[in-house]
């Protein structure tokens, strides 16, 4: 009779532990399944977040890049008496280049650091809707012997007998100074806005030739 009584024991527990075993197994299996789903939504919202700073980030490429497009066309063959006109994404304006000079030496007491120094006599008018500093108008022009190259940039402060333009110019005015700068010997000399500007897009190319022997007086 205890024999029987043992065996039946033994047998309940073995059952009872089959049946532990399996309902371990069963959670542990549906825990997996439930990490595994958690795991691949957060996954598809990782992608999600992904795509939309992408997204974004295009938006703001295409707002920073893409905003503005000139609407007058390149000047390329200007002279001395020509107007250019600028439309950029600052403003719009005219430079007409009235008159320039080639001078041999030193002027005011300053040495050119190139061959010689030339001086531009231009006028400027403000043709857009806004007052904007004359400074602001004049920033990136330069003057060069190699279009394919950089030029020099206006030195007209350093110089006490040069007429330096200054102040604000409000929509329909206009002023007129000069603008000189150092230059190498050449043939012909060039006055534009310089090239990494009109080259991104920000503004038309106006570019006017100065050939030297109308330039020495």
């Amino acid at each position: 009779m205890k024999k029987r009584l043992v065996v039946l024991f033994v047998l309940l527990v073995m059952v009872f532990s089959a049946c532990s075993n399996e309902e371990g197994s069963s959670n542990e299996e549906e825990q997996k399944l439930d990490e595994s789903i958690e795991g691949n939504n957060n996954g598809e919202e990782k992608e999600e977040e992904i795509d939309n700073d992408t997204s974004e980030e295009d938006e703001d490429s295409e707002g920073v890049s893409g905003g503005f497009e000139t609407q007058t066309e390149d000047q390329l063959d200007l002279t001395i008496g020509d107007t250019g006109r600028f439309d950029t994404d600052l403003t719009t304006f005219e430079i007409t280049l009235e008159d320039a000079e080639i001078i041999e030496g030193e002027l005011d007491g300053v040495e050119p650091q190139f061959d010689s120094l030339i001086l531009l006599d231009i006028t400027l008018k403000n043709t857009g809707e806004m007052v904007y500093p004359v400074q602001d108008l004049m920033y990136g022009f330069e003057a060069t012997d190699y279009l394919e190259g950089t030029g020099v940039q206006n030195a007209a402060e350093f110089f006490d007998s040069v007429k330096e333009m200054t102040g604000e110019l409000a929509p329909g005015e206009e002023v007129s100074g000069q603008f000189i700068t150092d230059i190498h010997e050449a043939e012909e000399y060039y006055f534009r806005l310089r090239s990494g500007i009109t080259g991104s897009g920000a503004s038309n190319e106006v570019i006017w030739t100065i050939p030297a022997e109308e330039a020495k007086k």
